[in-house]
């Protein structure tokens, strides 16, 4: 199960994710990103401190939302304090693919 704690506040919406994020829990992420309205939103933050475990679907979707944010000038960042979570965001290189760009 994933759960998604949404916040917004002036010009910034910030997910808070905790549970699972996989390929049977994908979808609940696209679902709450998507019924935001991004008008005036110039920074999104993934929080995901939370997790309990990410797997290649969920790091792809982190990526997807950085390149489409990027595209439409909206910054983005992952907020994250769980050192085996930051392990396979490290592993798999999201954080230079981010940085890259």
């Amino acid at each position: 199960m994933l759960n998604i704690k949404t916040e917004r506040q002036k010009g910034k919406i910030s997910f808070s994710l905790s549970g699972q994020f996989d390929m049977g829990t994908a979808d609940i992420l696209e679902d709450a990103v998507e019924n935001e309205d991004l008008t005036g939103v110039q920074s999104i933050a993934f929080v995901l401190s939370k997790l309990e475990f990410i797997d290649s679907t969920g790091i792809g979707e982190l990526i997807k939302y950085y390149r489409k944010f990027a595209g439409q000038g909206i910054t983005m960042e992952l907020i994250n304090e769980n050192p085996e979570i930051e392990e396979v965001l490290e592993l798999i290189g999201v954080r230079e693919i981010m940085a890259e760009n």
